[in-house]
């Protein structure tokens, strides 16, 4: 079957659509996907686009506006015989109608190194690749709970940190929460009024605050400016005291880095074991 032998149809999820959804996904992924742990939330949030042929669901993708004002596309799945047929990038298109009627001119997505078909689709759609990436995370057992505070004792120099190190590994792009932006002084300043941007004496890092995610208490981290091993040290610290579950974060995908990683108790996790990010103007 070809491309031309069938029509796509695409719909916004609803909560009648649950058990399809599920069935696609556990098809695409397997039954440990992380997309069955939050699928009520996110169809409840209405940005999950399902493309149909017929009554049959073969693919799916999530749509979120970012901070900084751009769109990022996440739990992409296609029927596994569905894949190469143009299910993926009939979503894309679709995904990028939307975004235009909400004055959204970037689009953004990552996808593992190892996923080639994905890969492909994205370099189909007119996607670029911009960065490398991978993810790491910390569980705790500690439950103490601790007012979130934000910190600082040294200004802060807009030109420093879009001129530090990790930017420059990055390509000047940073992440925050679970997508990546393209760093700026406008970017910066949102995230400092949101009290989430920490430094301290020549470190200087994201920490967002915490909030309930995947049935658990979450931060996460983007370092900005400083020595790994410090920023890393202290970020490990802060996130321990307030007692959230979890903390995780985006790191430029580079050895060393991911050596100092481990050596502060941060594991890569297999679903972000190297991420490469795409970007598309529309």
């Amino acid at each position: 079957m070809t491309e031309a032998d069938f029509s796509l149809e695409v719909s916004v999820a609803r909560p009648s659509d649950h058990k399809s959804i599920e069935r696609l996904c556990t098809r695409a992924v397997g039954p440990d996907d992380y997309v069955l742990w939050v699928l009520r939330s996110v169809i409840k949030d209405r940005g999950l686009y399902l493309a149909w042929v017929g009554d049959l669901l073969v693919g799916m993708t999530n749509f979120d506006e970012c901070i900084d004002g751009s769109g990022w596309l996440s739990m992409a799945r296609t029927d596994p015989d569905w894949q190469g047929r143009g299910v993926a990038r009939f979503l894309q298109r679709e995904l990028a109608k939307h975004a235009k009627k909400h004055e959204i001119r970037i689009l953004r997505l990552w996808t593992l190194s190892s996923n080639h078909a994905s890969i492909r689709a994205c370099k189909k759609g007119g996607f670029r690749p911009v960065c490398e990436s991978v993810h790491v995370s910390h569980s705790f057992r500690s439950k103490i709970r601790r007012q979130y505070s934000h910190s600082t004792n040294n200004v802060i120099t807009m030109r420093t940190i879009l001129k530090s190190s990790y930017l420059l590994k990055m390509q000047g792009y940073i992440a925050y929460k679970w997508y990546f932006v393209k760093a700026n002084d406008t970017l910066i300043e949102k995230i400092r009024r949101k009290r989430e941007l920490h430094s301290f004496d020549e470190l200087t890092f994201i920490l967002t605050k915490p909030e309930r995610s995947f049935h658990r208490l979450s931060c996460s981290f983007s370092l900005l400016e400083g020595k790994p091993m410090q920023s890393m040290h202290l970020i490990f610290s802060k996130a321990k005291s307030l007692g959230v579950d979890w903390v995780g974060g985006y790191l430029p995908y580079d050895r060393h880095l991911l050596a100092v990683a481990s050596k502060i108790g941060f594991n890569v996790d297999s679903w972000g074991e190297h991420c490469l990010v795409f970007e598309k103007s529309i």
